[in-house]
C-alpha cells in the first residue's frame, strides 16, 4: 500500500538517521535507525505508555507525547543530530481496506505531528502485517495464526491465513484477557480457526500466557484442537517495523533479525514433520520480508506478489495446507510416516556443517522375523558333499534333526501368519462438538422443503371438558320513581294544551313527565282589574328513580321553552327510592370464554403428549382452541355475585416426525462443513425454542443443533501406513490420527510370539471406527 506523501530516494552510499514511530492503542514507540554504507542497525529506542487511549488524545497531547518519546530515543545521538525521515507503524483499522491508504481523519493527525515536530514522512506500514512478515521471514513460511495485541483496556485480534489478514476484531477488556479474546473470536466467520495464538508482549506476559493456557475455550469456536499459545519477545513490534523499513529501503540489517529469530524460535519452531508440499524454501529462495508491507516507492503493494515461490506451492496444495494448518498443534501433531527426501535435501542444503537428523534415522524400522529370513543369502550346495566326521556319529544326528524340524516349523508358521492371519484395528474417536442455530418452520400445509427450512408437520387435536367461574362485575340500579301533582299556569291570552308525557323541569334540574293530557284556559281580566292566568292541576312522575326526586312543596317548574307556561307543586313529592345491584355483564361472559381454554391448556398438552408415537414429537404449543356446548348459569343483567361456565374445549396442536428433523439437521451440517462428514451415533441433539404460531396455523421456531462430528479417516491410507509395522509402531502412528483417543489391535488367529507384527497383505487388515 502507498502513503500519499513523498517517499525516500534510496541512496545506499550516504549515511543517515531514520525514525520508526509506532502508534498503538496504549503506547507510542520510537526506534532510531542509523545507516552507514548500505547497512542499518538500531541505536536507540523508547516507548511511552498512554493513560488515555490513542483515539481519545487531543492533538496537542498527542504531539507532546510523540515529542517526548522521540527525544528520549534520540538521547544516544551525537549533539545537534535529530531524526527527520520517519516511517510510521499504524494500527490496522487506520488503513482503508479498499484504497489501502490511511483514512483522512488519521492522516490529518499524522500531518500535524509531522509539521509540529519537523518530521519527513517516507512511508507507513500496518504493525500487525509487519509482525506477520518478520515471523514469516524467520520461520520461512507464511503465518497462519491468530495475532492478539493486548492492552490494559483493549484487545485486538487478527486472523492470518497464508500470511494475509483474513479477519480482525477489537473490543474492551472484560473480566479477563482470555475471556475477551474468546468473545472476539466468535465474531470471525472462518469455518475453522488455526490452532495457534500469538500474544503481544506485556509486562505480565508470563502470567497472561498461563491464563491463556488454562483457559477453556468456548465450544462454539471452530478449533479442531486446543490452540498453542506463544508470546512475542519484548519490542518485537518495533523491531518488525524497523526490519520492514530497512528491507524496503534496500539496506542490510545488522544485529536485529538474528536476535529476534532466536527469541521467537523457541516458541514458533516449524514442525519437523511437515509434508513435502508444505515445507518452505531455504532463506536464499524467499522474497524479502518487507515485500508486502505497504511500503514501496511509487507502487501499490496490493498489486505485488507476496512470497511467490512459496505461495505457488501453497496454491498447488491448497487442500493439504488447509488440513495441515487446521489440525496442527503441539498437543496433537499428525506425523508423516513416509520418508521425505526433498525435505532432507532442503535442510542439508542450508548448512553442510550444521548437525541435523535425517528422516531416515528418525524412521528406523525394527527388523521383524520375516525380514531377517528374507536377508539370509541362498547358498548352493555342491552335488557331492562329504559329511563331517561328527555327523557320522548317530548320537549327533538326532539333535540336528530336531533342530531342523523346529526350524521348518517356525518358517512354516511364520509364512502362514503373514499370509493368513488378519488384524482388526479398532479406533476410539472423540467426536468434535459443533453447535448451529437455524430458524425453522413446521407446517401443516406443506411437505419437507429443507432448502426453505420447512419441516412437514401434522395437526393433532383433543377435547377437554371443564368449567370456570368469575365474579359478576355488572352494576344495575333498581327502585321507584317519585310522584306528585303540580298546578300549571298559562299567562297567555290564548288557550294551551299539553299532552301526556310532556316534560317539565324543576328549578334544581330534575325532569318529570305529565301523567295525562291537560288543557289550559287563557289568562282573564284587564289592566285595571289585573290579569288572572288560566290554571290546571295534573299528576307528574319523575323521569328517573331515586330519592332526589322527592321534592318539597312550592317547587317551581318550567315547561319547555314556553315563557307563558309555568308550574308549581302545592304539596311535596314522595315515593322516590333507589338501590344498586350486582348483575352479570357481557364483559363477564367474554372473560369466561377466554379463561376456560387457558385454564385447560396444560391438561390438553399433557393429554396430547400421550398420543405421540415412537417416531413422532408433539410440540408443547397449542395452535388453536374452540369452545362448544357452553352453558352459563346466569344471563346478562341477572342479579348475581358469580358467573359459572361449563363447556367443552377443542384444542389443536402440531407434531412432526423425528426422522424428518434428523434428516434436516444432517442436511444443514453437511451444507456448512462437508458432504463427507460423518456423525457419532446418537450424537445429534436438538433444542427448539422461541416457538410462535404463524398465520398459516404452523409453527415458527429456533432450532439449536448440537452434533458430534467424526473425522474422515481413509482406511486405505491407514492400512498402507501400518503394513509391515510392529504393533508398537502402529499404535504410535494411529495416535497421531485426528481425534483418535485410543486404538486397539486384534489378531485372528492370535499366535503369541508373532502377534506383534502386522500381516503383509492389506486385505487382511480391517479398520473400524467407534465414537466415545
Amino acid at each position: 500500500m502507498k502513503l500519499p506523501i513523498p517517499f525516500i530516494n534510496r541512496k545506499k552510499n550516504a549515511s543517515g538517521y531514520y525514525l520508526a514511530l509506532l502508534l498503538t492503542d496504549e503506547k507510542i514507540s520510537s526506534v532510531i535507525l542509523v545507516e552507514e554504507f548500505g547497512k542499518i542497525k538500531i541505536v536507540g529506542k523508547h516507548q511511552e505508555h498512554l493513560s488515555t487511549p490513542l483515539e481519545s488524545l487531543e492533538q496537542d497531547e498527542l504531539i507532546s507525547l510523540v515529542d517526548k518519546t522521540i527525544s528520549r530515543a534520540e538521547e544516544i545521538l551525537p549533539p545537534n543530530i535529530e531524526t527527520h525521515k520517519t516511517v510510521f507503524g499504524v494500527k490496522e483499522k487506520w488503513v482503508e481496506k479498499e484504497s489501502k491508504k490511511i483514512n483522512k481523519e488519521h492522516l490529518a493527525k499524522l500531518k500535524k505531528v509531522c509539521d509540529a515536530l519537523d518530521l519527513t514522512p517516507i512511508g507507513f506500514m500496518v504493525i500487525s502485517e509487519a509482525i506477520a512478515n518478520l515471523i514469516q521471514s524467520e520461520e520461512g513460511a507464511p503465518l497462519s495464526a491468530i495475532l492478539v495485541e493486548m492492552g490494559k483496556k483493549s484487545v485486538h485480534a487478527t486472523l492470518f491465513r497464508g500470511g494475509q489478514i483474513s479477519e480482525s476484531a477489537s473490543g474492551h477488556v472484560e473480566h479477563s484477557l482470555p475471556a475477551t479474546v474468546d468473545t472476539l473470536l466468535k465474531q470471525f466467520t472462518a469455518p475453522v480457526l488455526p490452532a495457534k495464538i500469538i500474544l503481544s508482549h506485556t509486562s505480565e506476559s508470563k502470567n497472561i500466557s498461563q491464563h491463556f493456557l488454562s483457559h477453556e475455550w468456548s465450544k462454539s469456536l471452530p478449533f479442531l484442537h486446543v490452540p498453542q499459545i506463544s508470546v512475542l519477545p519484548e519490542d518485537f513490534d518495533a523491531k518488525a517495523v524497523a526490519v520492514g523499513a530497512a528491507n524496503q529501503m534496500g539496506f542490510e540489517i545488522l544485529g536485529i533479525a538474528d536476535t529476534t529469530l532466536h527469541e521467537l524460535s523457541a516458541e514458533h519452531k516449524a514442525p519437523d514433520d511437515l509434508p513435502d508440499e508444505l515445507v518452505a524454501p531455504p532463506p536464499s529462495e524467499i522474497t524479502s520480508a518487507g515485500d508486502n508491507f505497504g511500503f514501496v516507492t511509487n507502487e501499490d503493494i496490493a498489486n505485488q506478489p507476496v512470497q511467490k515461490h512459496f505461495v505457488e506451492k501453497v496454491v498447488e496444495n491448497e487442500k493439504n495446507l488447509e488440513v495441515y494448518l487446521d489440525e496442527q498443534s503441539d498437543q496433537s501433531t499428525e506425523k508423516i510416516s513416509h520418508t521425505n527426501e526433498n525435505f532432507n535435501e532442503i535442510i542439508d542444503s542450508k548448512d553442510e556443517n550444521e548437525p541435523h537428523e535425517s528422516n531416515t534415522s528418525r524412521r528406523k524400522q525394527k527388523l521383524n522375523f520375516a525380514s531377517l529370513i528374507s536377508r539370509i543369502p541362498k547358498v548352493a550346495l555342491p552335488k557331492t558333499l562329504k559329511l563331517p566326521k561328527f555327523l557320522k556319529n548317530k548320537g549327533a544326528v538326532i539333535p540336528l534333526a530336531i533342530v531342523g524340524v523346529l526350524l521348518i516349523a517356525v518358517v512354516g508358521i511364520t509364512a502362514f501368519y503373514f499370509y493368513n492371519v488378519k488384524a482388526e484395528i479398532i479406533l476410539s474417536v472423540k467426536p468434535k462438538e459443533v453447535t448451529q442455530v437455524e430458524a425453522i418452520s413446521i407446517s401443516t400445509t406443506s411437505g419437507n422443503d429443507f432448502s426453505e427450512k420447512i419441516i412437514a408437520g401434522k395437526s393433532v387435536s383433543i377435547e377437554v371438558n371443564g368449567e370456570a367461574t368469575t365474579d359478576a362485575t355488572g352494576k344495575k340500579d333498581t327502585g321507584n320513581k317519585a310522584k306528585g301533582s303540580v298546578t300549571i299556569y298559562n299567562s297567555a291570552d290564548s288557550k294551551a294544551s299539553l299532552s301526556s308525557g310532556t316534560a317539565i323541569k324543576s328549578s334544581n334540574g330534575l325532569t318529570f313527565t305529565l301523567d295525562k293530557d291537560v288543557d289550559l284556559a287563557s289568562a282573564s281580566g284587564d289592566i285595571f282589574t289585573g290579569t288572572k292566568p288560566g290554571t290546571a292541576q295534573v299528576g307528574v312522575t319523575a323521569k328517573d328513580i331515586g330519592t332526589e326526586s322527592n321534592l318539597p312543596s312550592a317547587t317551581k317548574f318550567s315547561i319547555g321553552g314556553n315563557s307563558s307556561l309555568a308550574a308549581k307543586n302545592d304539596s311535596a313529592f314522595s315515593g322516590g327510592s333507589k338501590k344498586v345491584l350486582n348483575v352479570v355483564s357481557k364483559k363477564d361472559i367474554d372473560k369466561l370464554r377466554t379463561d376456560l381454554p387457558e385454564s385447560l391448556e396444560k391438561k390438553a398438552e399433557e393429554e396430547l403428549a400421550g398420543k405421540k408415537t415412537a417416531d413422532e414429537i408433539i410440540l408443547p404449543t397449542l395452535i388453536s382452541s374452540a369452545i362448544s356446548n357452553e352453558k352459563f348459569d346466569k344471563d346478562v343483567d341477572d342479579e348475581a355475585k358469580q358467573l359459572k361456565l361449563t363447556a367443552t374445549v377443542s384444542f389443536e396442536g402440531i407434531s412432526y416426525n423425528k426422522s424428518d428433523l434428523l434428516d434436516f439437521e444432517k442436511s444443514v451440517l453437511k451444507d456448512k462443513y462437508s458432504e463427507d462428514i460423518s456423525f457419532a451415533e446418537n450424537a445429534i441433539t436438538n433444542e427448539i425454542s422461541a416457538i410462535k404460531v404463524n398465520k398459516n396455523k404452523g409453527i415458527d421456531a429456533n432450532l439449536k443443533i448440537t452434533a458430534g462430528l467424526l473425522p474422515k479417516i481413509d482406511n486405505t491410507e491407514v492400512v498402507n501406513k501400518l503394513k509391515d509395522k510392529s504393533s508398537k509402531e502402529a499404535k504410535q502412528i494411529l495416535s497421531t490420527l485426528p481425534q483418535v483417543t485410543k486404538s486397539e489391535i486384534k489378531y485372528s488367529p492370535n499366535i503369541f510370539f508373532l502377534s506383534g507384527i502386522f500381516p503383509r497383505l492389506p486385505k487382511n487388515i480391517i479398520v473400524s471406527v467407534k465414537s466415545e
